[in-house]
């Protein structure tokens, strides 16, 4: 089967699965594959002035993102992979139904929709039945690694914890955040599970007594979290300790949320074990 992803999170499916893709996104990172979207964003915005970006288009009704309608086309695709989640994450509906409504013969599109962590094994069922490839016994040995964190952090104090997927303005991570910070033995604070992202302010959240804050970026590895934190000091007066994450393990519901938990446990558990603890790579603290 010739499969196109068109966002990192069904890309990392994919991978997950052994299924090579005909084609990915601008943000997928697989060298030597077909790009298949372009970001309309210009580069080296601010975080502020990335989110005034994003308001105007959504406001506007227009995506963020451009499918190359074109090279998907030449590609012939047999399904397309998308999201439904997250316009701010990748192209609209509208946007992938232009795409594929140019492709020279009918061709179905699979979109993610998971927003709560056990939704994570429906995506996995559903894109591996459309590919066509028996991904039970994977999706055990995940399941295992998960339920080994939730034993190893069983009866543990829950920390108060902040979780910032963006720092101007502050958003409170929302979706799956709560569930995985769950799973790791936290307390999310100021976000409810399957809810979006919630826009907020530092008074706000002072409120809300944080002893833990976490910052991960949606798109931001840890070298260009930690640059733009450079310089800033929350104004938190309950806080014990603060740490900047590699969001690829925490911003989209894939296998690597998995890792995410065992990273979230091994910085408010450290006491624990039966998981890999965290890597430099992953989290540095502040």
């Amino acid at each position: 089967m010739r499969v196109a992803s068109l966002v990192p999170a069904a890309t990392e499916i994919l991978r997950f699965l052994q299924v090579e893709p005909v084609g990915v996104s601008h943000a997928c990172g697989w060298p030597g594959k077909p790009v298949l979207t372009e970001s309309l964003l210009p580069s080296g915005l601010s975080q502020a002035e990335i989110d005034q970006r994003v308001g105007q288009a959504v406001q506007a009704g227009q995506s963020l993102y451009r499918v190359d309608a074109r090279r998907l086309a030449e590609l012939e695709p047999d399904l397309v992979l998308t999201q439904g989640v997250c316009e701010i994450c990748a192209a609209t509906p509208g946007e992938v139904g232009r795409a594929v409504a140019l492709l020279p013969h009918p061709v179905p599109t699979l979109s993610l929709q998971g927003t709560r962590l056990h939704h994570l094994w429906d995506d996995l069922r559903r894109v591996a039945a459309a590919v066509g490839v028996e991904a039970e016994e994977a999706l055990a040995a995940l399941q295992d690694r998960l339920e080994r964190v939730r034993e190893a952090v069983c009866g543990q104090s829950r920390p108060r914890v902040v979780f910032l997927e963006w720092l101007e303005p502050p958003f409170l991570g929302g979706h799956w955040v709560p569930d995985l910070l769950e799973a790791a033995g936290g307390m999310a604070l100021g976000a409810s599970p399957e809810a979006p992202s919630q826009r907020s302010d530092w008074e706000a959240i002072a409120r809300l007594e944080p002893e833990v804050l976490l910052y991960s970026f949606c798109g931001y590895d840890l070298s260009t979290a930690l640059q733009a934190l450079q310089g800033f000091v929350p104004p938190l007066p309950s806080l014990r300790v603060a740490w900047a994450l590699d969001a690829a393990n925490f911003c989209a519901l894939t296998p690597r949320v998995v890792r995410g938990v065992e990273v979230l446990a091994g910085l408010l558990h450290p006491g624990c074990g039966g998981f890999e603890p965290p890597s430099p790579q992953e989290a540095q603290r502040l």
